[in-house]
């Protein structure tokens, strides 16, 4: 780990509640199973002005060309090329200005997408966190998922909050990478029921058992890794953290 995980930072918005790092058990806001999530919009950036500038000139550039090749009293010279331009200044603002998914952060994972469509990344399948160029990447087993800087700085910053106290010992970045996020904020998002969390079928961390039944999982409260309830470890096998009796699990693997 390089120079250490960084502690979170904090702005203005601490004198009105913020904590000097993130809650894991605040249930303001929370539904009946006291699970909440914080939920960042991407916020434009200079990228996203380069492709609406791309649409403009690409529009003109395509009319121009139309009057020169069949408007104008005279075949303009270089119509045909202005044409092809502006169809492909129009093609690129079009595929390349989709908008970048919100990010749902809380003490169940991080879902970046639509949580009716993305899968949740719960923080016990985290294998490292660290800034690889203008992103915050998230490491895996599969595919890594890397949260732009740009438009997605306040949900990186509040990604690395949750994971150095959740699972520190994966987080590598270091004091100097950390200043590139801004102080966390609780402006920055907003704060909604967790989405719905699907457990039925999947095993035991500890046993290797399948869940047949919703009532017999019992998740981590600290980095939700899914147990059976006959097979709750008195430590997480996945962050080490010590997990109470079985009876008294923090966090129930209820649907929320």
């Amino acid at each position: 780990m390089e120079n250490g995980a960084a502690q979170p930072r904090t702005g203005a918005s601490s004198q009105a509640g913020e904590p000097a790092t993130p809650s894991l058990g605040s249930a303001a806001g929370a539904d009946a199973s006291g699970r909440v999530e914080r939920q960042f919009q991407a916020r434009p950036g200079s990228s996203a002005k380069v492709v609406l500038g791309l649409g403009f000139l690409g529009s003109a550039a395509l009319g121009a060309g139309v009057f020169g090749a069949w408007f104008a009293p005279e075949v303009v010279p270089g119509a045909s090329a202005l044409i092809a331009g502006g169809a492909l200044g129009l093609i690129v603002a079009l595929y390349g200005g989709r908008e970048v998914p919100p990010v749902r952060v809380g003490e169940l994972g991080v879902i970046f997408g639509n949580p009716a469509e993305a899968a949740r990344l719960a923080w016990c399948d985290v294998r490292s966190v660290r800034i690889v160029g203008d992103a915050l990447r998230l490491e895996t087993a599969g595919a890594p998922i890397d949260v732009p800087l740009g438009a997605h700085a306040r949900a990186a910053a509040r990604i690395l909050a949750e994971a150095s106290i959740r699972i520190g010992q994966r987080v590598d970045v270091s004091p100097k990478a950390h200043e590139r996020l801004p102080p966390l904020a609780e402006a920055d998002a907003e704060i909604v029921p967790a989405a719905r969390l699907q457990l039925a079928g999947r095993r035991c961390a500890a046993s290797g058992k399948s869940i047949t039944f919703e009532n017999d999982a019992r998740l981590c409260p600290n980095c939700a890794a899914l147990y059976h309830v006959s097979h709750v470890p008195p430590v997480c096998k996945s962050c080490e953290r010590p997990i109470a009796a079985p009876s008294a699990v923090g966090a129930r693997a209820t649907v929320n």
